[in-house]
């Protein structure tokens, strides 16, 4: 009837209007004084039992793991996590654990909220300033993509009002999303349409945009860099922090970084290298299946098997796996 169709417009102006108005007095200056000063992303990995369901009791274990390699960040749920394969309930339980067990580290916790279902994002986001997440983020619709920053906007903006004094990251993956866009452009664009957008996730390819980003936003916004080579990134801007699938990384990372900021390039450049050492073993056993499985040494938790479809590891190459990461001495180039 004409009068529901009157309804729901009513009710749709009235979400955008409160996002309007809730982004207009959004403080990003005082957002960013709460963030860490050097912000050492770890994306992890979710923990399955034996049957498959989430296993939330290891997360404060995984919690002290990645405080004590120096991480000062987690975005739960993201890729590495197969947010994707997660209910809403899985998802919410593991962000509260994260959240209580990050925060008794020290850890800003950024909840990734992301997904297709415009509705099940501002539920999560809702969930997220309920238990105390410091930020939250997603990913852009990734089946029917925006065709322009205006509709992208639209479909943000309805989440971001479920946690209006949260800042809102983007989750910048066109790899797996398909979204191409640059992060320069839109940045600019949300100065005035989506203040509340405060940073990214970056992880693309395309380093002109990421010079563009940092030299523009740096001061203003959170900008952490995702891929390798890290290195690449330092000489056209640091950013405000990394984005780190592995935890057991942070060390290599950080030291990089000051060996880069003292000039010594030849040890950055060696540092790097190391890096790539390991990943390439890793990879020879399935990447981050092999990953995975190194955390029972690493800190005595068992994160299960990957959830279908992904390519799970071959438990009897274990042990060989670990003779070949010590070959270059990674158990303790990954120590505090």
């Amino acid at each position: 009837s004409h009068a529901l169709k009157m309804a729901r417009v009513c009710a749709w102006v009235c979400v955008l209007v409160a996002s309007a108005v809730s982004c207009s007095a959004f403080d990003r200056h005082a957002a960013l004084a709460k963030m860490p000063e050097q912000m050492v992303l770890n994306a992890p990995f979710t923990p399955f039992f034996a049957n498959g369901s989430v296993n939330v009791e290891v997360v404060p274990k995984m919690a002290a793991f990645a405080a004590s390699r120096g991480v000062t960040v987690v975005w739960t749920c993201g890729g590495m996590a197969q947010f994707f394969t997660l209910t809403l309930a899985e998802r919410k339980a593991l962000n509260a654990a994260w959240v209580k067990a990050g925060h008794e580290h020290g850890i800003y916790i950024i909840v990734h909220v992301g997904t297709t279902v415009p509705a099940e994002a501002a539920e999560l986001a809702a969930n997220a300033k309920e238990i105390g997440a410091d930020a939250i983020a997603s990913v852009p619709p990734y089946y029917s993509m925006p065709s322009d920053f205006e509709s992208l906007f639209s479909f943000f903006e309805p989440i971001a009002a479920e946690a209006p004094e949260l800042p809102f990251f983007m989750y910048h993956i066109p790899g797996a999303t398909g979204y191409q866009v640059k992060m320069a452009e839109l940045f600019a664009a949300a100065e005035k349409a989506m203040p509340q957008l405060i940073g990214v996730k970056y992880v693309s390819p395309d380093m002109e945009d990421w010079m563009n980003l940092v030299n523009t936003y740096n001061e203003t916004h959170a900008m952490m860099f995702a891929p390798e080579p890290k290195l690449q990134s330092f000489g056209v801007g640091l950013g405000r922090g990394t984005v780190l699938a592995e935890d057991f990384f942070a060390g290599t990372y950080l030291r990089m970084r000051n060996y880069f900021l003292r000039g010594d390039a030849a040890a950055a450049r060696k540092e790097q290298a190391w890096k790539y050492s390991a990943m390439a073993i890793f990879s020879k056993y399935g990447g981050g299946a092999a990953e995975r499985a190194i955390y029972k040494r690493l800190c005595g938790v068992e994160l299960g098997e990957l959830r279908a479809p992904a390519k799970q590891f071959d438990a009897s190459k274990y042990d060989q796996l670990l003779a070949e990461l010590d070959t270059i001495d990674f158990f303790n180039k990954t120590a505090p």
